[in-house]
Order: structure tokens, then sequence, then C-alpha cells
């Protein structure tokens, strides 16, 4: 798909990519939508300029970005058509499950309420699900829904959680993203069976407002029991497990590198923390790079042994090489740790 011709004058692919949106939507928009969406993308491609010495094709990465801004368009527009279209306007590392996950396509209904899982995507690091939630009664006074409370299992047993985000279209659905740690590290590649209950979901209700502007501990949001229950096989994509036992110190403060677990869309890094710092619950601040990539901490907990456990916003193909993690900064309640910690190793 050519976005550039001979002369190095701007074509914009619209036919096929409108194409496209309308799989995704699977409805027309309004002529307001359209107008607003006509008006974006021309700013958008004035912003853009594309070199004009060669013929350039529309990467993965580009035409991505030109679909989210259209679903992002749609989603302003107020266009209820396709709920799954929302996936596309997750951005960052949440939208794993919905643009490399399997669609499942599994769904049950609770007095009314139906919860699916779309898709699924897992890795050597983590599981991640693209959920649905559509309340099918449209019961009055319902402000937002959401469906992120998850119980995961498999053979090796319960997952935790480590992060999710959730998108409403309108009152009555949204689109949730969850992300789980197994309970067995690395999970390994190949076919696994899941196990993921829902106990319940959020609800949100603003018909009743506080008993008066100071009170404390009132909340719109109130859990719907269910539960809902999904038994499912996905295909793990895997990874490669490092253990470079590689330390490096500043000011009597030990940062150790104990294991890092690398798949093709994310990276963890488990760190120790030793030496002279006072006792408390540390993050990092940091990134990892790896034949010319930088990835960037985005994500972390504390295992209960005091590992500190982070997951990047990228992973790598090809782990062989030499790799370099950079520990900018220590934080742990009010203190700050400067580093950098830099711990190099390399991977067969």
């Amino acid at each position: 798909m050519s976005t550039t011709n001979a002369s190095g004058s701007t074509a914009f692919p619209g036919d096929r990519l409108e194409a496209e949106m309308l799989d995704v939507f699977a409805f027309e928009p309004s002529a307001g939508v359209v107008e607003r969406l006509d008006d974006r993308i021309e700013r958008s491609l004035r912003a853009w300029h594309p070199r004009a010495t060669r013929r350039s094709r529309l990467r993965p990465g580009r035409r991505a970005g030109l679909i989210g801004l259209l679903a992002a368009v749609f989603a302003i527009g107020g266009a209820t058509g396709s709920l799954q279209g929302l996936y596309l306007v997750i951005a960052g590392p949440f939208d794993d499950p919905w643009h490399r996950g399997e669609a499942l396509n599994l769904s049950q209904v609770v007095d009314g309420y139906r919860v699916t899982i779309d898709r699924a995507y897992a890795d050597s690091a983590r599981l991640a699900l693209a959920i649905s939630v559509v309340d099918e009664l449209r019961r009055p006074g319902t402000a937002q829904l959401m469906a992120m409370s998850t119980v995961i299992t498999d053979a090796a047993g319960e997952y935790s959680g480590i992060g999710a985000t959730s998108s409403p279209d309108g009152a009555f659905a949204a689109v949730n993203v969850v992300w789980a740690i197994p309970a067995a590290l690395p999970l390994p590649a190949g076919p696994r069976e899941f196990r993921v209950v829902l106990p319940s979901i959020g609800v949100r209700d603003d018909t009743t407002p506080p008993p008066n502007a100071d009170a404390t501990g009132w909340n719109p949001w109130h859990e719907y029991p269910g539960p809902w229950i999904f038994d499912f096989e996905l295909t793990v994509d895997g990874g490669t497990t490092i253990t470079p036992d590689v330390v490096a110190e500043v000011d009597g403060v030990q940062v150790k590198v104990s294991r890092l677990i690398a798949a093709s869309n994310i990276t963890r890094v488990e760190l120790q923390i030793g030496g002279t710092l006072p006792p408390d619950s540390w993050s990092a601040v940091g990134d990892v790079r790896h034949d010319g990539r930088i990835l960037r901490f985005v994500v972390g907990e504390v295992d209960s042994d005091g590992t500190i456990a982070v997951l990047t916003d990228g992973g790598v193909d090809d782990a062989t090489g030499e790799w370099t993690v950079t520990v900018d900064e220590l934080v742990g309640g009010d203190a700050r740790l400067a580093g950098p910690w830099v711990l190099r190793f390399s991977a067969p």
C-alpha cells in the first residue's frame, strides 16, 4: 500500500482503509462524524513528512496508528455499532491481547449482563485478556460498567494481577484488558489450559448522590455478583530466560539482575536490592537495551521475597547477544536513590 508517488507527493490509501474500518466497526458513521474524521486525518497527514527520495510503504505501526486515529474519532462521535472497535484505542502495552491475541469469543450471560472473552494472548512472562461487558437489559440509572476482577488459574496454580484498564462505550458496555502473571515462571511455549473466573463486575450508579458534600467512603460503584466462568486452551508464545546474576553498586547500594525473561512483545526483569539502604518497598525506574532497542520499565511489583519484578514496553524476537539493564533511580515511599546502576551481560 503505497503512501508516496514517484515525485514524492502524498497519496492517502483511502478506499482500502475505509473498507477495513467498516469491517471493524460494522456500521456507517453519520455525516458529522465523517466530517470530523476527514478533518483529523487531514491534520494528521499534514503533520507527517515522508521522505521524497524513494518510494515507501505504509509500515504496520503506521497503519495501526491511522486505524487508532479513526477508532478514536468514531468513539468521540458516539458510535456504538461495534463494541470491539474500542480495543483499537487502548494504547501502549494494554493493546496486546487485541492486536496479538487469539480470538476466543467466549460469552456468558448472568442476569442480563453479558461478559465475553474476545481474545487472549500469553507468552513466557504473562497472560493478557481482552474482555467486554454489556448490560443487555439497559438498566435505568446505570452510568458505566467494567469487568476487570478476574481469578485466573492453570495447572501450576493461581495467577497474580499486575495491571488492567477499561474503556466504556456509553453507559451499558465497556471493553477491558487484564494482565496477569503466571504462578510459575517462565510459562512454557505451546498449548495450555486456562480457567478464568469473574466473581463479579463493576456497575456505576449515579442516581443516588452522596448524603452530603463532605461524605467519606461513598462510592457510586458497586459489585454485581456472577460468577462468569470460562475454560479454554491457548497457545503460549514462549520466550527466552536468562539468569545473569550480575551486580552493580552505587554509594553502597547493590542492584542485582537475578533473572530476565524475554518474549517477543515484553521483557520481565527481576531485580534484587541490597546494601546500605533503609527498609522499604522499593520500585525501579530504568530501561533495558538490546540490539539497538530501548525497552522502558512500565509496570512493576514486589514479590514476597523482596524481588522487584518489572515489565517493559516491548520485547525481542531474538534474545541472543549483549544486554544492558540500567536502573536510573530507586523509589521507596518518600525516599529516592539516584543511580545509575548499569548491568551488562550476554545471552548465547
